[in-house]
């Protein structure tokens, strides 16, 4: 092969070579473009964050105080006998509930019966001699009237019928006081209630040291806790309204009146002893429980209410994360009233109307622009029925 021919060729595949690189270059300059345009538009879109938006629910809402609060009887009896001796019987069951009048305990009636049988003995004679005395009195007034004996021997028959007459009084006070001590040998319940343990049992000699049982009453109790000065701010005692809960039943609410209310503040705490007064309690409810009395004094006019899982907190402190202008997440400091049902009330930081985060929240931060999809707050509370008709009756929870 000569020189000659072998040039042309060689210059063909360099042409050929220019030409695929040069299209190779294009087309990564094309690519290349597009990469910068879909660029410029990918940091836009992943800044939308997705987020569910509600606004607070505007209702009429009771104004709830809590406090702590102590379960007691109303009435409360430590039954002790009245007369020594041992006891016969021990006649009740305990923990039972007993009437009263019943009788619970018997002490042994034989000494107290023969103290009655002398005691009525000694009466009859001092009736008896006050008979003779009143008789002699009369003859010597009639000797006198003769003046068949002196004016001294018809003082003394005068004397000794006065005596006689005295002692007739006192033998009738000795009689009802033996037949008090019989019948007191029989403990009888002085109120109606709950009994508790038996103290003392049959064959033990008590006397009026010696406790036999406790009985409490059933069909009421008190509810006794302190109030605070702020619950008397712009309100009435006579318009305030309580119910109770017990920690391991707080579905469970007893409500009853206010029964008392102190007379004065107490200077080391600040608070007014009050009590309620719960008409037939259940067995859980019993002296001696502690819980949590649930106090309204008031109603709180267009409550703002929002879900309870909006909530965040800082520090100790609550916000919420509000969709503002331009869908922008604002950080929103806020002061917190009671829960009620699955709401919070919000009692200042936030408007009606503005929309906060309450859902997407860890996806979110202050300055942040957001997709928002606006839902109910009920929604997105999950609230039911018995959640609304709890938040138009009253039940908040702090």
């Amino acid at each position: 092969m000569s020189l000659n021919s072998t040039l042309p060729r060689r210059g063909s595949v360099l042409a050929s070579f220019f030409v695929r690189s040069a299209l190779a270059i294009a087309l990564a300059a094309a690519l290349a473009a597009c990469s910068d345009v879909s660029g410029d538009n990918a940091p836009a879109a992943a800044e939308r964050s997705p987020v569910t938006v509600a606004t607070p629910v505007v209702r009429d809402v009771p104004v709830v105080r809590t406090y702590p609060g102590h379960v007691e009887a109303v009435e409360r009896v430590e039954l002790r006998p009245r007369v020594s001796g041992y006891i016969q019987s021990v006649d009740f069951k305990e923990g039972d509930v007993v009437r009263k009048g019943a009788v619970l305990v018997r002490i042994d009636p034989r000494p107290y019966a023969a103290a009655v049988a002398e005691a009525a003995a000694s009466l009859a004679k001092a009736r008896a001699e006050a008979e003779l005395a009143e008789r002699e009195q009369q003859r010597a007034e009639r000797l006198l009237e003769r003046q068949a004996t002196s004016t001294e021997e018809a003082e003394r028959r005068a004397a000794e019928a006065q005596v006689a007459r005295a002692s007739v009084a006192a033998a009738e006070a000795a009689l009802a006081r033996a037949r008090l001590d019989l019948e007191h040998t029989s403990v009888v319940a002085p109120i109606s209630g709950r009994i508790g343990r038996a103290e003392v049992t049959a064959g033990n000699l008590v006397s009026s040291a010696d406790r036999l049982a406790v009985l409490v009453s059933s069909d009421a109790l008190y509810v006794r806790f302190d109030v605070d000065e702020k619950a008397f701010a712009g309100t009435s005692p006579s318009d305030w309204t309580a119910r109770f809960t017990l920690a391991d039943a707080p579905g469970r609410k007893y409500e009853g009146p206010l029964a008392f209310l102190d007379n004065e503040v107490a200077a080391g705490t600040g608070t007014i002893r009050a009590r309620i007064r719960v008409r037939r309690p259940d067995a859980a409810l019993l002296p001696g429980r502690y819980g949590q009395v649930e106090l309204v004094v008031g109603e709180h006019r267009d409550a703002l209410l929002v879900d309870e899982k909006a909530l965040g907190a800082d520090q100790g402190a609550r916000f919420l994360l509000v969709v503002g202008g331009q869908d922008t997440v604002e950080y929103r400091p806020v002061s917190i009233g009671p829960r009620i049902g699955p709401y919070r009330v919000i009692e200042q930081g936030l408007e009606p109307g503005e929309r906060i985060v309450v859902t997407g929240l860890m996806r979110v931060r202050p300055g942040m622009p957001v997709a928002p999809r606006e839902v109910a707050m009920a929604a997105a509370a999950g609230e039911t029925g018995t959640d609304a008709q709890r938040v138009a009756s009253a039940g908040g929870e702090s």
